[in-house]
């Protein structure tokens, strides 16, 4: 008996032992927890960026009371503004992401976001949608993340995300990530539950530097010469790729918090018409293995050879060198033109892959997408699929390539593509219980689609088709220069890299 007692008390004694040692520890949560704007941290830090200079997207207009995007943020986005009161049988969506979500080359009357508003209205007249565009251009989803941090204050029902194609315009290093001790990455990995650890892991902030990114977007591509700053650098690129993770699973734990419906969009791009934007061979050749690159690549490139003799050529190449992003293209461009559209997929999405200057969001940046919403139970718009109708004939039988004539560029979806995915987008709505999609609510559709479509004039479609050019330009590295000059030698090669 007095054995028990003893033990009893021994263990009562740790107890309180551990207990005594762990108070400053919870003191200091609890201290943190209720004075300190550390908490703020578990929403706002990343680790891999600094966006500390962001002003709010949305000013309050007093004499309207509506929020509003003011004219000095138009240079990247639409103009667009809801009620500061929310009138009772409201549901608002914002839609956020890149220059995709604003429509471009168009803008926001073409965007999804607006077919999407005309199909929820037609669908549930009694009550009134508002879906709020906050597509910026040049936004990476680092950026878009912050607006979710600022429109989760505007009592949103929903939010919809299209990001992905933004992730690699601007300059910043992972290598601080690389280099964070095991204390950092136990703090990173967990700062989001404790104050405490958020504490601690701001004293080790000192001990690396995050790439501090300006309030306005400066991409690469902005800068004089930003087409030779880029270069091949896998490490770089998967650094850029692990932030977007990061940064896709931070949203997607944010809207669970709150409990607001998320539904996401793959992101899709053109494959068939655009070439890599830049290419590189490797810089580790051997004098015989460089010889026998430059004699392939020279037959490859050739018009005048017959297909057979340039795929010969382009394999013999990509033996070489599986990295070249140009002789994954031109070989994929070669097998789909002549209907083999299974090798031709493989080496058209390895050219998006490797390409130097990636403009197209990567395999790794759409299977992360999918990962995530399957993860996190989030409703997903698979877009290349919805994207795609037509094979390589244009008969309506899909080959799991998007379609091209659903793109007007690289990435921006046609008008007729922006209607498909507000439909998706609908369809994803009504499984939530939102609506219910009816003949009669089709109707009403096409009506509200013909109203709209006609308060668009002639000019509209006019500046879309110059904002397009100018698009053009800037991925050649050439923003700001007249279209009238004459295509440099990445164009050129753009056309010949097409010619079957």
């Amino acid at each position: 008996m007095g054995g028990s007692r003893n033990s009893r008390r021994r263990w009562g004694m740790r107890i309180a032992a551990v207990f005594i040692a762990c108070l400053p520890v919870l003191m200091l949560e609890f201290g943190l927890r209720f004075f300190s704007e550390t908490g703020s941290r578990a929403i706002d830090y990343d680790p891999y960026v600094g966006l500390h200079q962001l002003r709010p997207l949305f000013v309050l207009n007093e004499g309207s009371n509506r929020w509003e995007i003011p004219p000095e943020r138009y240079n990247f986005f639409r103009p667009d503004s809801f009620p500061a009161t929310k009138a009772s049988g409201t549901r608002r969506v914002f839609v956020l992401g890149g220059s995709t979500v604003q429509g471009k080359p168009f803008a926001t009357e073409t965007a999804f976001s607006t077919w999407l508003r005309l199909r929820l209205q037609s669908a549930d007249p009694q009550s009134n949608y508002e879906v709020i565009n906050c597509g910026g251009t040049s936004y990476a989803s680092y950026r878009v993340s912050k607006i979710l941090d600022e429109v989760l204050e505007y009592e949103p029902d929903a939010v919809v995300l299209y990001t992905g194609h933004n992730e690699f315009l601007e300059d910043r290093t992972y290598a601080h990530v690389r280099d964070m001790n095991a204390v950092s990455r136990w703090a990173t990995g967990i700062g989001s539950k404790l104050h405490s650890v958020r504490w601690v892991q701001s004293l080790f902030e000192a001990s690396y530097e995050r790439t501090e990114l300006a309030a306005s977007v400066e991409t690469i591509l902005d800068q004089p010469g930003g087409l030779n700053s880029y270069q091949r650098d896998p490490q770089w690129q998967s650094g850029v790729e692990k932030h977007f993770a990061n940064t896709l699973e931070k949203i997607a734990e944010q809207t669970r918090k709150t409990d607001l419906p998320l539904i996401m969009c793959v992101p899709a791009s053109d494959l068939v018409n655009t070439p890599p934007f830049k290419i590189q061979t490797r810089s580790d050749w051997t004098e015989d293995e460089e010889s026998r690159f430059r004699t392939a690549w020279s037959i490859a490139r050739d018009s005048d050879q017959n297909p057979p003799r340039r795929i010969d050529a382009l394999r013999e190449c990509l033996s070489m060198d599986p990295f070249h992003a140009g002789a994954n293209y031109a070989l994929g461009r070669l097998l789909y033109d002549r209907g083999d559209v299974v090798q031709a997929r493989q080496y058209l999405t390895a050219a998006r892959d490797h390409d130097v200057c990636p403009l197209r969001a990567t395999s790794a940046i759409v299977q992360a997408t999918k990962e995530i919403a399957a993860r996190y139970r989030i409703p997903l718009v698979e877009t290349p699929t919805l994207l795609d109708e037509r094979d390589f004939r244009g008969v309506l039988i899909a080959d799991q390539v998007p379609d091209p004539s659903r793109f007007v560029d690289h990435v921006h979806p046609s008008i007729a593509g922006h209607q498909k995915i507000g439909a998706a987008l609908t369809q994803q709505f009504e499984k939530l219980g939102w609506v219910e999609l009816t003949e009669q609510s089709s109707v009403r559709y096409e009506n509200a689609v013909k109203e709209h479509l006609s308060k668009l004039d002639q000019d509209y479609y006019v500046r879309g088709k110059q904002r397009l050019e100018g698009l053009r330009l800037w991925t050649m590295g050439r923003a700001g220069q007249l279209a009238t000059e004459m295509a440099d030698d990445r164009s050129s090669l753009r056309e010949e890299l097409q010619q079957p």
